[in-house]
């Protein structure tokens, strides 16, 4: 059971955007599970999807983007190569320059939580190598998605 208290309610709450992940044999370490690093290149899998439904498909090419600016990851479970697994993204705070996300990687077989990542984007201005406020396109497509006022 897992007892630390997140933004969300990661047991209940109903993540919108999910991807599903294939593990491969370099994502495992000497002890037959997903090692460390696996699992941030998995939530990064989960960010990437949902910024692509969020912000578009031309997000990457634009002058505007978000970068990762702090993240913080608690392991629960271990993950093997036999497993089937899945990232389930929401955001659950959008402010200025900044948007909060939460991640969960999830054991489809049994539904255990593995793991859990808390992350924190900041706009960034390509041209100007800044940071720039959220765009209000991302804000309204973020709200959208997560069914509620962020």
């Amino acid at each position: 059971m897992i007892k630390k208290q997140y933004p969300l309610d990661i047991q209940s709450y109903d993540f919108k955007i999910s991807t599903p992940v294939q593990l491969r044999f370099n994502d495992l370490d000497g002890y037959g599970h997903a090692n460390n690093s696996s699992m941030q290149a998995f939530f990064d899998l989960g960010r990437a999807a949902y910024l692509q439904e969020a912000c578009g498909s031309d997000f990457y090419k634009s002058n505007k983007t978000l970068l990762v600016v702090s993240y913080s990851t608690d392991f629960y479970r271990q993950v093997h190569l036999e497993d089937h697994v899945e990232v389930r993204v929401a955001v659950y705070r959008i402010g200025n320059k900044s948007i909060s996300m939460l991640m969960t990687i999830v054991n489809l077989d049994n539904g255990e939580i593995c793991a859990v990542s808390d992350s924190v984007m900041s706009g960034f201005d390509k041209e100007t190598q800044g940071s720039c406020s959220i765009l209000p396109q991302w804000r309204s497509k973020m709200e959208q998605i997560e069914g509620r006022r962020l």
